[in-house]
């Protein structure tokens, strides 16, 4: 994979490298968009704003908490805004004793994505004796089990009658998603996520489909409460102090929670039927 800013990438790796021990960086995705910002009082002045969005595998000597979070924030400050990532910290000893079907995405990855940077002294050094084979059997499994878990989520959320009850049922519809995302992110990229924030797990999810940005947009104030609503963490429950509420965009959140469950289970299962059917072939 060859990208085009590659300025932009040294920067982010100056960033990355400054804030945490660091052995190699992979670029495996890039998204660009470009939005114009008109000025109707001065044309001359109108202009083309860039934007770029890159996912990055960044191989690590150390593990530092939420460093994934917090070095992402740290990119869009700095930059202004003009470049984003979702960034994939592994620590390389974590990586040699994965599983061998589990080594799959990270041998995708570092044999197929672009190199930002490597260590002179201590690069990865994470060797491959052969191509990784996922194993199908442990994939359906994973996805059935996180399909099933989001079924009684959203099952037991929707018979929950009461007034006081909406962060309860938004934090049951948050657990479902979560789950929804991860056998997605599986079924799709062989990847398990270190990081579970939702806002995290879509920006994978848009690797491989637009399910997330289309179910869950960001455009209108509606639908950024909405997004704020799936977003927010259980654990807020620890000390949230019922109360009487509208329950107007607990039902709009039902509603889409309910679709993307639906078109989830329908992209997984396509996938799925998609690579027992190349097996059986070869």
């Amino acid at each position: 994979m060859k990208t085009i800013d590659s300025t932009g990438l040294q920067l982010i790796s100056t960033i990355i490298i400054e804030r945490i021990s660091t052995s190699g960086i992979y670029c495996f995705g890039e998204k660009k968009k470009t939005q114009a910002v008109q000025n109707p009082f001065q044309e001359s002045l109108s202009k083309h704003k860039e934007h770029t969005h890159f996912y990055l595998l960044v191989i690590t000597n150390e593990i530092i908490e939420n460093a994934s979070c917090d070095i992402a924030d740290t990119i869009k400050t700095k930059t202004d805004g003009r470049y984003t990532v979702t960034l994939l910290l592994h620590k390389t000893t974590s990586v040699r004793f994965l599983a061998p079907h589990k080594m799959f995405f990270f041998h995708e990855v570092l044999t197929k994505s672009q190199m930002v940077y490597e260590h002179v002294n201590v690069p990865p050094n994470i060797a491959f004796d052969e191509i990784p084979i996922r194993n199908l059997e442990s994939m359906r499994s994973h996805w059935n089990n996180r399909k099933r878990i989001a079924e009684v989520y959203l099952e037991s959320e929707n018979q929950i009658d009461g007034s006081d009850t909406e962060v309860i049922q938004e934090a049951m519809m948050h657990i479902a998603v979560e789950q929804l995302c991860l056998g997605l992110i599986d079924v799709f990229l062989g990847y398990n996520p270190n990081h579970f924030s939702i806002a995290y797990l879509f920006d994978l999810c848009e690797i491989f489909t637009d399910l997330t940005s289309e179910t869950f947009p960001r455009n209108t104030q509606e639908d950024k409460k909405l997004f704020d609503l799936i977003k927010a963490h259980p654990s807020k429950l620890r000390w949230t102090r019922l109360k009487t509420m509208n329950f107007l965009h607990t039902e709009l959140l039902q509603k889409r929670c309910n679709l993307f469950q639906q078109k989830a289970i329908e992209l997984a299962e396509a996938e799925l039927n998609r690579l027992e059917s190349l097996k059986f072939k070869n």
